[in-house]
């Protein structure tokens, strides 16, 4: 039986619900009814659909279905700014109903309806039922009454690093728990949706639709002229972007040929006045203004302005030379930010990022990255969604799901740094249909307007078409049976690891391997019929390679002996034949073996994946969270690492009993210094002996950094596969000590990001996820009964946690 039902988007759906659990006052797209349809029949539904189609209403319709059935919903996000968002979006919706738990805000744990991260809803799932459950983030949080959960942005289970948090929670989810999976367009979708239809036994509504309500215009700037490089359609016009790069080629021969001109006339002894030219070549900052204007007059704003650098976001906001919004709308401006950010005005009178923000935004511009303060971040937000913010330029992050749409897209380039190579990409097809589709606002715009205007090097023909027009990515596991997997699972006791693989997407696609390979060894078994050779002669090859090997292995009688018999050999095995046999068929015939043998190993391999997991069970019971001879026992260390989330889930529960070192760190700033090292979001490395801190702190990272050595030394000797992702494992970082044992001193914000050269948004993001870390720390002590350790650290989050730094965010308070 298949649990997979796919939905044509484009059929009228003629079987609707006669009432609905909430009711629109305007027409639903076919999509949309289909997907209530199967809601209300209390089935799953994956839909996956482009960027500003509607497909948010699904989710919130679902959540309408349960509370009228008296159950309650979880809503999860991949980032926690969509879920501040996401929270204010429901709460206009469904008043004093809605709640948040994102580690940063704790806000109505028990409410009917809560926005969460899916890592907290995965973490709450494994402590389900066990010692553990009732401390740490997830304590005050429970599944009772929950009747479905919705996965915006699903399609983040294709992320390397955190993909598999998604495929755990679905896996562990209940099957009694309804899903709905809100996704980007993704390529043959059916195989996932199958997957999870056979996994919770529970029919899974697959509605996949290409439609956009508003559709998009793509294209290039030139001489105040737009030039369309794919239509509505999608048909990529390459003659068209062909014909424009080499306009600017001609523009850029022209600027180097009056360049040379004025050199020459110079060298000549001319001192008249500027040297005429026909045409000149427009820097960057004068095409951009040009464009901004061109925007403006042609009632084209806002504009969303994509920047791969949070540097150049700033840069290029400042150089936009244009006002674009009256004076009445400035007030507004400066009343909207008086009227949130009052309470944060002497800390934020003193850093520069707040007044040159406030200009722009005074001016209808501004800029949004992660380097952004989050309330800056909010505030942006909240003046683009009025419409008083006209010119926005922003990272790739203001594309994941915040609702901000906007009239146009414009992006200055296509390449992005990315983790995994260690360097810059070009965007892949579904990264800029994702951010090309923030164009063309429903309700309110017939088309969107996507421009290419590049600051650097343009991108040549086929990469741009490749982009443009390629394959979208499929679902792909990225399930990691790496120690924080396993240790949650031994801890869970009704789990069983095994199970929870063979359970998996990644399990699923290991199954269509397998079967792969063994058609190749049939198909390559078939290949020797074909060759010819008769068992006599492949016994006689056999014997004519082993004396070949004997004379190039052997010496003195022994090699004389196997020179012999293979002249014998020769002697009897002449004609054509035998020339045919040694020359052609043998060779074909052992590379065909060597194939053979390869792929037979290769299937022993994928035959039994547990054997990639032992070396890692091996190495946890020698670090000595695995009891001796268990396989499923974890020692009350192994215990206290399953509480690890934000920080090391195996250097930090060893600190902690490790005994005098830790003994030495007698003040809560210590204790917070040294936790510092988990932060793990720096990307130049300090040494240790270079950063200021006191000595007793500095003893206790030196000794973490050793056990950190001794654990690698264990894994390598030991040979555990260790996941991509994983690769930094045992990495210190000690980036962010210094400039946390500083901010624990009273050391002001603003003389933190001046010192060290740092973004004010990335400072507070570390402080937040210190207060997280330090929360598990505290875990830890609660289960070693450390009432001294509890007692030191009694509001000690206060330390991290002040003015700028609070985790409050706007949304809570509109």
């Amino acid at each position: 039986m298949t649990y997979l039902r796919v939905i044509n988007p484009s059929e009228p759906c003629t079987d609707m619900p006669t009432e609905l659990a909430y009711e629109y006052k305007f027409p639903l797209d076919p999509f949309q009814q289909h997907a209530i349809k199967a809601i209300s029949a209390h089935e799953n539904v994956l839909v996956t659909a482009k960027t500003g189609s509607g497909k948010t209403l699904v989710g919130e319709y679902q959540i309408a279905h349960s509370l009228k059935e008296g159950k309650r919903v979880f809503y999860t996000t991949p980032i926690k700014s969509l879920s501040n968002q996401k929270f204010y979006d429901l709460k206009q919706m469904f008043p004093d109903r809605v709640g948040i738990m994102t580690g940063d805000i704790k806000f109505k744990p028990d409410a009917d309806i809560i926005i969460m991260t899916t890592e907290i809803l995965r973490n709450l799932l494994y402590k389900r039922g066990t010692r553990t459950e009732s401390i740490g983030l997830t304590a005050s949080l429970s599944l009772d009454r929950l009747g479905a959960v919705i996965f915006d942005e699903c399609h983040y289970i294709n992320d390397r690093d955190r993909g598999s948090v998604w495929e755990e929670t679905l896996i562990l989810l209940p099957p009694t728990v309804n899903l709905v999976m809100l996704s980007a367009t993704i390529d043959a979708p059916s195989d996932f949706a199958s997957w999870l239809g056979d996994l919770k036994q529970t029919p899974i509504n697959l509605i996949s639709t290409e439609y956009r309500i508003v559709p998009l215009t793509h294209g290039v700037y030139k001489d105040k002229e737009f030039l369309c490089i794919m239509d509505a359609k999608e048909r990529f016009d390459a003659g068209n972007y062909k014909g424009w790069l080499l306009w600017l080629k001609a523009q850029e021969r022209n600027a180097d040929q009056h360049r040379a001109e004025v050199a020459n006339r110079r060298a000549g002894g001319y001192d008249g006045g500027p040297v005429q030219r026909k045409t000149s070549m427009k820097s960057f900052p004068h095409q951009m203004n040009a464009l901004v204007g061109q925007l403006d007059e042609k009632g084209l704003l806002p504009a969303l302005f994509f920047v791969f650098s949070r540097k150049d976001c700033e840069r290029y906001a400042k150089l936009v030379e244009h006002t674009l919004i009256s004076s009445s709308d400035t007030a507004s401006v400066k009343h909207i930010i008086d009227f949130h950010l009052h309470r944060y005005g002497e800390e934020l009178q003193r850093l520069p990022q707040y007044h040159t923000l406030r200009a722009l935004l005074e001016k209808g511009i501004a800029f949004h990255h992660s380097g952004l303060l989050p309330v800056l971040k909010e505030i942006v937000e909240i003046l683009f969604g009025k419409g008083l913010v006209k010119v926005l330029f922003a990272t790739e992050t203001f594309a994941v799901g915040i609702n901000m749409p906007t009239k146009t897209v414009v992006f200055t380039g296509f390449r992005k740094y990315d983790d995994a190579i260690e360097g810059m990409r070009l965007l892949n097809t579904d990264e800029y249909i994702q951010m090309a589709g923030r164009a063309g606002r429903r309700g309110k715009d017939t088309s969107g307007t996507v421009i290419y205007l590049p600051d650097r090097d343009p991108e040549d023909l086929e990469d741009m078409r490749r982009m443009m027009t390629g394959k979208k990515s499929t679902f792909k596991s990225h399930m990691s049976f790496y120690y924080d997997f396993l240790l949650k699972t031994l801890q869970a006791g009704n789990l069983n690891w095994r199970e929870l693989m063979r359970d998996s997407y990644w399990f699923k696609h290991h199954q269509q391997i397998i079967g792969f390979c063994k058609r190749e060894i049939d198909d390559v078994s078939k290949q020797f019929t074909t060759i010819g050779l008769t068992e006599d002669e492949i016994k006689a090859m056999a014997e004519y390679d082993k004396l070949t090997l004997q004379i190039k292995e052997t010496t003195n009688a022994a090699r004389r002996q196997a020179q012999r018999e293979l002249e014998a050999w020769k002697q009897k095995k002449i004609g054509q034949r035998w020339y045919s046999v040694e020359k052609e068929f043998w060779p074909r015939y052992k590379r065909l073996e060597l194939e053979l043998k390869s792929l037979e190993r290769d299937l022993v391999g994928l035959m039994a994946p547990d054997s990639d997991v032992e070396p890692a069970l091996t190495v946890l019971r020698e670090f000595g969270l695995l009891a001796e001879n268990s396989r499923s026992s974890l020692t009350p260390l192994g215990v206290m690492a399953t509480e690890i989330n934000e920080g090391h889930p195996i250097l930090e529960p060893m600190f902690y009993t490790s005994g005098d070192t830790l003994k030495g760190l007698t003040t809560p700033e210590d204790i917070l210094t040294v936790l510092a090292i988990f932060l793990g979001e720096g990307t130049t490395p300090a040494h240790i002996d270079s950063i200021n801190i006191p000595g007793n702190v500095s003893a206790a990272i030196k000794e973490i950094m050793r056990m950190a050595n001794n654990c690698r030394s264990v894994e390598d000797r030991n040979r555990v596969q260790v996941p991509a992702g994983k690769r930094q494992f045992w990495e210190i970082n000690m980036e962010w000590v210094e400039p946390i044992w500083r901010w624990l001193q009273g050391a002001a914000l603003s003389e933190i990001i001046h010192d060290y050269e740092l973004f004010e948004g990335n400072f507070l993001r570390v402080l937040s996820k210190l207060v997280n870390i330090l929360e598990e720390w505290r875990s830890l002590a609660i289960l070693q009964n450390d009432t001294d350790m509890l007692n030191l650290l009694v509001n000690a989050e206060l330390k991290v946690k002040s003015g700028l730094a609070t985790n409050e965010s706007l949304y809570l308070r509109l």
